[in-house]
């Protein structure tokens, strides 16, 4: 189809455990990986506070899987942050639709929006502030 996105192999799970010590915090950045049971492990070992998720429905998981993994495998975290949406034609996933859907299956942790990175101040102190 004309205008699509070719269907891409899923590939190795990759994702990396940032750890900022001046700040006690702990980022999961999941990179372009799709659902995986292991994340589970990940919140378990590394117990990380914020984990950047993507959503794109294309790279890696869409909103409903992403929120899937957000409610069941890594509990322990306590901010969301959806990415790989809208930045390239073809990426279907909206982090509203992560949001409904992380809450619809009884997530309570926060999800920040992509204009919380646009208000000003530094985004790691504007979370380390809530956590």
């Amino acid at each position: 189809m004309k205008g699509t996105l070719p269907v891409l192999p899923g590939g190795m799970a990759c994702g990396f455990v940032i750890e900022i010590p001046k700040y006690d915090l702990r980022i999961y950045h999941a990179g372009d990986t799709n659902m995986f049971s292991d994340m589970k492990i990940i919140d378990d070992l590394y117990k990380p506070d914020i984990a950047i998720l993507p959503i794109s429905d294309v790279q890696g998981m869409g909103p409903r899987e992403a929120a899937h993994c957000a409610k069941n495998f890594l509990p322990g975290v306590k901010k969301f942050i959806p990415m790989g949406f809208g930045n390239i034609p073809g990426l279907t996933g909206k982090p509203e639709d992560f949001e409904a859907a992380y809450k619809e299956f009884g997530g309570k942790a926060e999800i920040i929006r992509p204009s919380a990175f646009y208000t000003g101040k530094a985004l790691i102190e504007s979370i380390v502030d809530d956590i």
